[in-house]
Order: C-alpha cells, then sequence, then structure tokens
C-alpha cells in the first residue's frame, strides 16, 4: 500500500509523527513547522487515512505498526523520536512488540491508555468505545453517518478554543476515511491490551495526558509512567484529547526538548496550566 508523508526541516534530531484513529498527517498543522525550524520532521498518512491506500485488507495495530516500519526503512531514518497520538501510541507499542527498539530513539505517547476495552483488573480505558456493545453502537454509527462521528470526535477531544478553519480541517480528513475501515480497525483497537509490553520500552519515554480529556481518564493515561522504565508525564491541566492541537506552542517546545535531552533532569510528573 502507498503511504503519503511529508517532510519538513533539514536538521537537528529527527520527529515521526503518527497520528491517531480517524485523523491524518494534515492533524499536526499546527506542529509540523514549528517543529521543523529545529528538526527534521516527518508525518504520514496511515493506511485507510488521509492520502494513503485503502485496501480490503490490514485491520489490524499490527499492519499499522508493519507500515511504520516500511516507512522508517524506505526513508532510512534511525535515532528517530516518534510521537504517536491517541491510536498512533499502540502503533509505537505494537512496533515495539515485533520489531523491537531499532530505529527508535525515544518515544512520545500522546492521551492514550493501555487498553481501552474494561477488564476484570482494568476500568481506566476509553470513556466512549469500551466493550462489545460501545463497540458495536460506533461501527452502526459509522456507517449510518460518518459526519456525526467526526462531530462527536470534535465535542470529547476539545475543551480549549481552536480556531474554525483547524476544527473543519478535522473534520474534512475524518470524512476521508472509509467507514468500513475505521469500524474493522477500531474493533481491533479498542480490545488490545498493551501493558505486558510497556516495560519492553527500554528507551526514555514521555506521555502527555489532557488534563480534561474526554477519551481518557487521566489516571489511565498516566499508567503508561508506571509501566514504561524511563518515562515521565506531563498533565496539559486545561486541554483535552487533542491537547497538541489545542496548547501547540507548549507542545512544540516540550517535544523539542525532550527530543535532545530526553528526561535528564525531567519531574516525574509535571503539570502545565493553560497560558
Amino acid at each position: 500500500v502507498q503511504l503519503a508523508y511529508q517532510q519538513a526541516g533539514t536538521a537537528g534530531p529527527k520527529l515521526v509523527l503518527i497520528h491517531g484513529w480517524s485523523g491524518s498527517k494534515k492533524y499536526f498543522v499546527r506542529n509540523i513547522e514549528a517543529l521543523a525550524k529545529e528538526a527534521r520532521v516527518y508525518a504520514y498518512d496511515q493506511r485507510f487515512h488521509g492520502e494513503s491506500g485503502s485496501p480490503s485488507h490490514g485491520f489490524h495495530i499490527a499492519r499499522l505498526a508493519a507500515d511504520l516500519r516500511d516507512l522508517l526503512q524506505a526513508l532510512d531514518l534511525t535515532d528517530v523520536t516518534v510521537v504517536g497520538t491517541s491510536m498512533g501510541c499502540t502503533v509505537i507499542w505494537s512496533y515495539v512488540e515485533l520489531f523491537g527498539l531499532k530505529r527508535i530513539k525515544n518515544a512520545v505517547f500522546v492521551d492514550q491508555a493501555a487498553l481501552q476495552n474494561r477488564a476484570e483488573d482494568w476500568q481506566l480505558g476509553s470513556k466512549g468505545c469500551y466493550d462489545a456493545d460501545t463497540l458495536a453502537n460506533l461501527r452502526r454509527q459509522l456507517n449510518v453517518d460518518l459526519g456525526s462521528v467526526a462531530d462527536g470526535n470534535a465535542a470529547s477531544c476539545v475543551s480549549l478554543p481552536i480556531p474554525d478553519d483547524i476544527m473543519q480541517l478535522t473534520k474534512q480528513e475524518t470524512l476521508r476515511c472509509n467507514s468500513h475501515a475505521l469500524g474493522a480497525l477500531m474493533a481491533d483497537h479498542t480490545q488490545l491490551d498493551w501493558r505486558p509490553v510497556l516495560p519492553l520500552i527500554k528507551v526514555p519515554c514521555l506521555v502527555c495526558a489532557g488534563g480534561t480529556s474526554g477519551v481518557f481518564p487521566l489516571e489511565g493515561t498516566l499508567h503508561t509512567m508506571k509501566l514504561v522504565p524511563d518515562c515521565c508525564s506531563v498533565v496539559f491541566t486545561k486541554a483535552n484529547h487533542w491537547l497538541y492541537i489545542e496548547q501547540p506552542g507548549v507542545f512544540n517546545k516540550l517535544v523539542l526538548n525532550f527530543a535532545l535531552i530526553g528526561n535528564n533532569n525531567r519531574p516525574k510528573v509535571t503539570n502545565i496550566a493553560c497560558p
């Protein structure tokens, strides 16, 4: 399958931006150019999203992780800082499980719990899609009215003011997706438990959590920090699931700093309020 990507910047650390479910590389419109002033930035559309191919197979996080592997190999990228937002985090986790840490220097995880579904020992997953019934409801809604799903995303993912043109862009990118593909992909995504994998990520990692996230409880997102050996967390106390869109200046500065120095002298948990 063909993967569409864009590259910006000519010097500095290498950043690979990985969008979430129903998004695209354009979700990083408030990040790419700013980051590119001090880094080499790569953003791509995952299969079934944006300008990338939408085949009749591959509705699995593992396949998306293999796509990431193929992209890194094709571009000959090593020592990269991978930045996953939402489902993009699980693509990184799957990559580590399948291919190890080759090519990865460190990683940023933006507002994603280690398991979306609820389980006997886990009640910290998704607030919206967390069992067979809620998944079935989502898949029905996707087939009936993709626009309402896009509107629901915005309602659940944003707390701080965002320019109207950016909000329109996020909806337009969701509407480009294939409804069946989104449903099938979510069916795989929501039931995967990454807790056993997280301790294997033995590179510096940074969790960015939305303090007002409508998608995950804060405790669920921060639980990743407890399982990854070298991991710190930053809580954007007033921001939501799309914190990188809501507070791009703070997010961009944080990612650049992390890409350069990792967690050196970084507090285990930092709270950032609205500027």
